[in-house]
């Protein structure tokens, strides 16, 4: 006889089975048609990181030729500077030599009149000016030979001027063109080094971490530090750009004791190793800081916006900021500096390319 009891409680054990045994097959068929957890996701990423670092890599070329192009520049600069100053010195020299001799002839003039030769007066009367009466043919056929050396040495002179003001007037108009060309390479390298800090700030902490250390793994606000390298950080924790300009030609003679790193405004400043930093201020150097580290050595950091540490430090902690201080204006930079063991400056860029590999 059917129990309709039992067969009640057996379909009530039985549907839950059922549903459990459904749901268990409907995960399994889902599983078998998705990919692996995370792994087109990890593909994607790396696919990112490398576009982003070819994208980088262009901008970072870019900028190292502009940079170079920079420094070029400022050299040619200083050298056309210097060759206005010196010009302008040996002119003021010729000068003042031609209006001695001009009064030596003046004198001479009123000698002759004394004396009774009016035909020298006659000449220079007939003259609308000093150079064409000390170039005129009967002056010099009149004058005789006592005077001759006089006569010969200021029309040198009147020439020797007018080559100076000549080469004085084109060297002003090459410094005026090298000086614009100077604002324009400035203003590509801050808009490329835009371009690097707005390009990491746009991607996402994963990729980030996939890119090469020369970026600091950089972007999604991570750090900026390149380093430690044999326990050394590079000195400018974001997008810059450099070149061997260790002794190029500087204004007033002077020739480049460090190395400039361009960056932009604001861009943190680390100690490249852990020491004591001191702050100063003044002359063409600005805002700057010594960094006397552990290891001996001692290390300028010039041009600077700001500061933000002072005392004993660590390595990769932040000191200062780039700025444009001093003679930089309108070039945001930190000039760099090393010395080793305290002596005299050498050059920095060998040590900074090991760094910034």
């Amino acid at each position: 006889m059917y129990d309709k009891g039992r067969a009640g409680a057996s379909r009530a054990l039985t549907n839950p089975f059922r549903m459990i045994l459904l749901l268990v097959v409907v995960v399994f068929l889902l599983g078998l048609s998705a990919p692996p957890t995370g792994a087109d996701s990890i593909s994607d990423k790396k696919e990112q990181a490398r576009q982003v670092e070819q994208q980088l890599n262009s901008l970072q070329s870019e900028l190292n030729r502009l940079t170079a192009e920079l420094n070029t520049t400022e050299s040619r600069l200083a050298t056309v500077q210097a060759n206005i100053e010196a010009n302008q010195v040996q002119l003021q020299a010729a000068e003042a030599e031609y209006e001695r001799w001009q009064g030596i002839l003046s004198e001479r003039l009123v000698a002759m009149y004394k004396q009774g030769n009016t035909s020298a007066i006659d000449v220079l009367l007939e003259c609308d000016d000093f150079e064409t009466f000390i170039n005129s043919y009967d002056y010099m056929s009149r004058i005789g030979n006592h005077d001759t050396e006089i006569i010969l040495s200021t029309q040198n002179l009147m020439a020797e001027i007018r080559t100076r003001r000549a080469e004085l007037d084109n060297a002003k108009a090459e410094y005026q063109a090298y000086s614009n060309s100077l604002q324009s390479q400035r203003s590509s390298i801050q808009s490329k080094l835009n371009e690097q800090k707005a390009l990491l700030a746009g991607i996402d902490a994963e990729v980030a971490s996939l890119l090469s250390t020369r970026y600091g793994g950089g972007g999604g606000g991570t750090s900026w530090n390149v380093g430690p390298v044999n326990g050394l950080y590079f000195p400018v924790a974001g997008p810059h750009s450099y070149t061997n300009d260790w002794g190029a030609p500087r204004s007033v003679g002077r020739t480049h004791k460090g190395c400039d790193v361009m960056a932009n405004y604001g861009t943190p400043c680390v100690a490249i190793t852990s020491g004591t930093v001191v702050q100063r201020s003044g002359g063409n150097a600005g805002l700057y800081i010594f960094l006397y580290g552990d290891n001996g050595h001692l290390y300028y950091y010039m041009h600077l916006q700001g500061y933000a540490a002072s005392g004993r430090v660590s390595g990769g902690q932040v000191i200062g900021y780039v700025g444009d201080t001093g003679n930089a204006r309108g070039c945001p930079h930190l000039h760099f500096e090393w010395h080793p063991n305290g002596g005299g400056a050498v050059n920095p860029y060998p040590l900074l390319v090991a760094i910034d590999h």
